[in-house]
């Protein structure tokens, strides 16, 4: 159920949204020790976006999970902005990263709620 929203002002090959993706989803899947089928990862390149005044290379994230604890939040800002700062060169300065914690009645997966 953890979904990862990746938005960047930087336009990527088809390649490069590939590898991204796919990594997110194992680092995601392995920081909170869920099973990655149940991991949903979205990019979206070549967004407008500023940030400080400037449209210099920037990444914004969004993770929201069910049971998301807060204790791992600084350990997953530290290891996603390591993977746009990899993948992206787009230095940890730049990148906001949002953390959800949503309850499980507001989840819905197959026609229930988890």
């Amino acid at each position: 159920m953890p979904y990862l929203k990746i938005q960047t002002n930087l336009p990527l090959t088809r390649k490069a949204e590939r590898t991204i993706l796919k990594e997110a989803s194992a680092l995601v899947a392995g920081e909170l020790d869920k099973p990655e089928s149940f991991v949903m990862v979205a990019l979206q390149p070549d967004t407008a976006m500023l940030f400080a005044g400037s449209d210099d290379p920037v990444a914004f994230l969004e993770l929201k999970s069910v049971g998301l604890p807060g204790k791992k939040t600084k350990k997953l800002s530290q290891a996603l902005c390591a993977l746009i700062e990899e993948h992206l060169g787009i230095v940890p300065e730049r990148v906001y990263v949002k953390f959800i914690d949503v309850n499980r009645g507001m989840w819905g997966w197959k026609g229930d709620v988890f």
